[in-house]
């Protein structure tokens, strides 16, 4: 049964590290600045919800820490 668990885990977690990574290069796309127009305060906020998100996934692997769940959203 282990191996089973262990083959889907290895499975499951190469597709969505590597969807993580793919989408975490497109958020990278828009440090084009004559594309986008954005501040150190954009920068600020979108890096620490990426931190924030990676530290709770991260958490998640220890059931001793909390399971809350945040959106992200830059305003105007």
């Amino acid at each position: 049964m282990e191996s089973k668990n262990r083959e889907r885990f290895v499975r499951l977690a190469n597709s969505r590290v590597n969807n993580a990574i793919k989408v975490i290069r497109s958020i990278g796309k828009l440090s084009n600045k004559s594309s986008y127009g954005y501040n150190n305060s954009d920068l600020d906020l979108i890096f620490r919800a990426l931190t924030g998100e990676m530290q709770e996934c991260k958490g998640k692997f220890d059931a001793s820490l909390s399971k809350e769940t945040k959106k992200f959203k830059l305003e105007y």
